[in-house]
């Protein structure tokens, strides 16, 4: 739910982040610019193929916009001419790359069948479990299951909480 309220809420300090998937992405986005928010179309990245956009909300708050699937409207762009579009999960990939990578694959099995593809970005929940994801299924977790986040490869809180 997004509303307004009188008098403003307490914001945190730091920008939120809000991801939010659509079946038609073009119409929205002809929606949005038609009300003057002018979002930003940030491509086709291969988690979201049917594309991504974002949009900032007068507080400073990112909003991204995607689509699941290419729909049969849609233009075909060549992966050759693919250009490093911005991603919540491409960022989290690149912080694992520029720490070694990972050898591990991805750890998520759907309708029973364990998935082949090479492991991403790492996920975690509230109840401490963790698991190596490809982008993928990471983007399908993140939006669908409850309380999961991209997880730091390193130690994660334990320094914050023994500085206490």
């Amino acid at each position: 739910m997004l509303a307004s309220t009188r008098p403003p809420l307490p914001l945190p300090k730091f920008p939120l982040l809000f991801y939010f998937f659509f079946e038609d992405l073009d119409a929205l986005l002809r929606t949005l610019d038609d009300a003057g928010l002018k979002p930003v179309h940030l491509g086709h990245p291969r988690h979201a193929p049917g594309g991504e956009a974002k949009v900032t909300d007068p507080d400073g708050n990112t909003i991204l916009l995607w689509q699941e699937e290419r729909s049969q409207s849609q233009e075909q762009f060549p992966e050759a001419n693919a250009q490093v579009w911005f991603s919540i999960l491409k960022e989290a990939e690149a912080l694992v790359e520029a720490r070694g990578g990972t050898t591990a694959q991805c750890q998520i099995s759907t309708a029973g069948r364990a998935c082949t593809q090479q492991a991403e970005v790492k996920l975690a929940d509230s109840a401490g479990h963790s698991a190596w994801a490809c982008l993928a299924h990471a983007d399908e977790i993140l939006v669908t299951a409850r309380g999961t986040f991209i997880a730091s490869q390193d130690e994660g809180l334990g320094p914050f909480l023994s500085d206490t």
